[in-house]
């Protein structure tokens, strides 16, 4: 388990109000935030849940459950949290004979804690071994990523999944200095990418170069794709789906969803003829954080909202 404590895994919500005012619909029936993180959703949903409401948790990093488990215990009769990725929202639902839910929330960010704690490794301001993985099991790290991908897949990888420019400087740099010796530190990391790149642009750089690598390390697209699809069947006729993204390949993914189209990430965007999925989209343009937000919490600044809701087709 990461070693993480409860009393730092803290994340201030971004858009709650917003995202809870499009979710509720019925305050007696099931939701999923299937992004517990520190439960700051979650205890903003179970505010406004009848008695007779319920909320189901998903998070795979252990120590958000555990926190969040702590911070939500007086609504124990409401609430449970189970430590699970939430592609795997299908079997979830099953293993607590849920059929079917009024909503499901997605933040699709990175808890501020995950961000903080240096020894996570998802930051290029902090000292730390190249991890990136949201939870322990996770087989592969940003250190297995840095240290044996080919040359060429390294500069697809920060060039697919965050549209860094100078991909292939970088990735030459890394394969230099792994032959020298291996890259183990988030900060030997950012040094490379610092010496590739010019110095008003290199704030930019870092944050996409570390970017690309947490989304394949956590393989957070295909995590997305598996859960739109697999929830879709537990979604009730009016139900609705609130997602806030935070990079345009979430962004995509997520429009593409609510068009009716198969949610794989790809670079084009086409839509298929018969759609396999029937929202009427209630968020024509996505809802954007307001300055206050943005001010009391900088990490707002790229986020943005946007919600379907399942209609039934005859």
């Amino acid at each position: 388990m990461h070693k993480t404590t409860q009393k730092t895994f803290y994340h201030d919500p971004v858009l709650l109000e917003e995202s809870v005012s499009y979710l509720l619909t019925d305050p007696s029936g099931i939701y999923v935030d299937c992004t517990l993180g520190g439960g700051g959703h979650s205890e903003a949903i179970l505010e406004k849940l009848a008695p007779v409401g319920r909320l189901i948790g998903i998070d795979r990093d252990e120590t958000a459950i555990q926190f969040a488990s702590q911070r939500l215990q007086s609504y124990k009769n409401q609430f449970q949290a189970v430590c699970s990725p939430f592609s795997k929202i299908e079997q979830v639902l099953q293993s607590l004979e849920i059929h079917s839910v009024s909503g499901l929330l997605l933040d699709l960010g990175i808890s501020s804690p995950q961000i903080d704690e240096g020894e996570r490794g998802f930051s290029y301001m902090t000292e730390g071994p190249l991890d990136m993985r949201m939870s322990s099991d996770d087989p592969i790290s940003a250190f297995d990523i840095i240290n044996t991908y080919p040359e060429r897949e390294l500069a697809d990888l920060f060039y697919i999944y965050s549209e860094e420019r100078l991909s292939r400087r970088i990735a030459r740099k890394i394969v230099h200095n792994r032959n020298e010796s291996p890259i183990r530190t988030t900060r030997e990391l950012a040094d490379i990418v610092r010496g590739c790149v010019p110095g008003k642009y290199q704030i930019k750089s870092l944050s996409r170069v570390f970017q690309a690598l947490r989304i394949v390390v956590n393989q957070e697209l295909d995590q997305l794709k598996h859960c739109f699809q697999n929830g879709y069947s537990f979604l009730a006729p009016c139900s609705r789906v609130v997602v806030i993204t935070y990079h345009s390949l979430e962004a995509r993914m997520v429009k593409r969803y609510f068009r009716g189209d198969d949610p794989t990430f790809s670079k084009e965007d086409p839509v298929t003829p018969m759609p396999k999925y029937h929202f009427r989209i209630l968020t024509k343009k996505a809802i954007l954080p307001s300055e206050a937000e943005i001010q009391r919490n900088p990490r707002a600044r790229s986020a943005a909202l946007r919600c379907g809701e399942r209609i039934e087709i005859l």
